[in-house]
Order: C-alpha cells, then structure tokens, then sequence
C-alpha cells in the first residue's frame, strides 16, 4: 500500500486540509483537486505558494501548531510528511481534532523509524541517518502513534506502514504479510474525531 492509496481510502470528502501541501511540487494537492472537484480542498504551509508558481483558491500561510481556522471546520485533515518537522506533536494533533468536525478523520504519514531499509543501511553501514532530512525532529513507531492519537482524544482507524523499501536507489514492494507488513518507509495513520 502506498502512502497515497491509504489517504484516498479514508478520505471524507467535503472541506479537506492538507497541512504542508506545497512540498514535493504540490503534487498530492493537485491529485486531491482532480480527485475531488465537489470537496472544498485547503492547503496550510508555512510558505507562500508565490514561492511555487502556485494559485490555489483557498491557500493559507501559517502554522498547524496555531491552525487560523475555526474550530469543527473540516471533515478531513491531511498532514504529508508533517509530523516528524515538530517538537510539539501533541499540539499538531490536538490542533487536527480542533479543527475537524465530529466524525472527521485525520490522515497522516511519517517516515518509520523500524523501515527495514533503514535498518539495513544501519546494520551493513552503520549510517544512522536522521530519516532522511536533517529537519526532522521526532520520530515514531506504530505504537507512539496509536498512543499520541488516544492521547488527543481521537479513535484510532488504522495504523500501518506503506510497503515501499529503498535499498541502493532500488525500490521494491515489501510483503504484506507478518511483522515485514510493518516495515515500510513510512508509518501511515488514519484517526477519527469522536461523534
């Protein structure tokens, strides 16, 4: 499963925000504009999407740790490689439930801290990189991530790993069977704001 196919398995459509949608040229934003012409689709990053060529309707400078929306505004709250950028992962979240409607889902993927890849580059290299940017912060397993949800108040829908593996500029598709289904490059969460 690919970090994409899980985002448009539990998407709600209606008003979408996509938190830091301007990364990677903007291209799961403009996929959720033509995969959903009747949703209201947001985007929140912490540039101007001058800075990118880009004009998109309803685009908002600012930071998802103080979100300018109000509170029970959307029924899907998208964070792409958001998560592991900040200090305060609690605050990001509480943030999502705020301003989700009751019944709306929060999607999100981050780089897996057990990603097979990684452990590999470890054991055969000793490369312990800081899973793949020097900007990242914080790091998860599925288990922080269940708890980090419930922490916040939201129902856990789903937590899994995509099944993607990067070994020496080859990439290939990991088993999805036993604990290997767990060791994917990213961690990909969906959770449920209480009705």
């Amino acid at each position: 499963m690919l970090r994409t196919d899980f985002l448009y398995k539990h998407v709600r459509e209606g008003k979408i925000l996509d938190i830091g949608n301007l990364g990677m040229e903007a291209q799961i934003h403009d996929e959720l504009i033509r995969r959903y012409p009747d949703s209201e689709i947001h985007g929140l990053d912490v540039e101007d999407q001058q800075m990118y060529g880009k004009s998109y309707s309803h685009q908002v400078v600012g930071n998802a740790e103080a979100m300018p929306y109000e509170a029970n505004t959307f029924d899907t709250v998208y964070l792409g490689e958001v998560l592991e950028h900040t200090w305060q992962p609690k605050v990001l979240i509480g943030e999502c439930l705020r301003v989700l409607k009751p019944g709306g889902v929060v999607i999100l993927d981050t780089p897996n801290v057990y990603a097979l890849s990684r452990m590999f580059r470890y054991a055969l290299l000793g490369q312990d990189i800081i899973l793949g940017n020097p900007d990242h912060k914080i790091f998860f397993s599925r288990a922080m991530l269940d708890n980090l949800f419930k922490k916040i108040g939201f129902e856990v829908i789903e937590t899994t790993s995509d099944s993607k593996c990067t070994i020496k500029s080859t990439t290939f598709m990991l088993p999805r069977v036993g604990p290997i289904k767990q060791m994917g490059e990213h961690l990909l969460g969906a959770a449920r704001k209480p009705v």
